[in-house]
């Protein structure tokens, strides 16, 4: 097991993990739509890889069921002991979590599944590890992975504010290297890592004027980029106003009766040949 822990994006502070929470409410009917479509099934052993906060290992837990088991992987260390206690106090089983780099991990014995949501993003050759990953999957088993797409993310029909704040966050991940609309990518990723014939399927939220998902999403996730949004010269502290962001883009969505659009989540997924 390594201790090393690679700098991501987005942190991994008490802050963080809150939003991350919150993210997943908002994310669970498309992500369990997406594995049971997926073909995960009671009775599996899956590895959740990037589990953070852990959402997704006990969205498995209660699919997979007491006779199956869940095994979530992080490099944090702050993330793990967040998922372990939010485990112990849901009374969950059949989940454990381990510490390890995904790029340097090595297992024995085989998985009946592979799932990673919103991880991919983070690597610099998603490819590379979902061949990795589906080297440990038993033939006939699965391989799911789950990614925004961003470019959709706002009011709709857009305001200022809302089109601001989409430029702000894709222009972010952009300058930070990485890929705002890898869901879209999914089954290209898939072909690369020889996972052929992927299914790629995009699931898209909607929420009403009024629901304040679409503020806490937008202010919560520009604070975190921030530092970023600054360094990079995209906006300013002023500019911005964090303060009064989540505020001002909730009037913005009431006001113009608008609908939100959080990311599009794009899952795909593959059975892993015989070998």
């Amino acid at each position: 097991m390594t201790t090393t822990e690679t700098p991501y994006l987005l942190g991994n502070e008490p802050d963080e993990l809150r939003r991350l929470e919150e993210q997943a409410a908002a994310l669970a009917p498309a992500t369990r739509a997406i594995l049971a479509l997926a073909g995960i099934e009671p009775g599996m052993r899956v590895l959740d890889l990037g589990t953070g906060a852990g959402d997704v290992a006990f969205e498995l837990s209660r699919v997979v069921g007491p006779s199956g088991s869940v095994v979530g992987i992080d490099q944090s260390s702050k993330a793990l002991r967040w998922a372990a206690s939010r485990c112990e106090a849901q009374g969950l089983r059949n989940v454990s979590f381990v510490h390890d780099d995904l790029h340097e991990m090595r297992l024995t014995g085989q998985v009946d599944a592979v799932v990673g949501r919103l991880v991919l993003l983070y690597t610099p050759d998603p490819a590379a590890v979902l061949r990795k990953f589906a080297g440990y999957v038993r033939p006939g088993g699965v391989v799911v992975s789950m990614e925004y797409e961003m470019s959709v993310a706002g009011l709709l029909p857009a305001t200022p504010l809302s089109e601001r704040v989409t430029h702000w966050i894709m222009a972010a991940f952009a300058r930070s290297g990485l890929d705002p609309s890898l869901g879209a990518r999914l089954g290209a990723v898939f072909a690369d890592a020889g996972l052929s014939g992927a299914t790629v399927l995009g699931l898209q939220a909607y929420r009403p004027p009024g629901d304040p998902t679409g503020s806490r999403m937008a202010a919560g996730i520009i604070r975190t980029l921030l530092p970023v949004l600054t360094r990079t010269g995209l906006a300013t502290p002023e500019e911005v106003g964090i303060d009064t962001l989540g505020q001002r883009f909730f009037e913005d969505h009431v006001n113009s009766g608008a609908t939100f659009r959080p990311p599009t989540l794009v899952g795909a997924w593959a059975r892993v040949a015989g070998r």
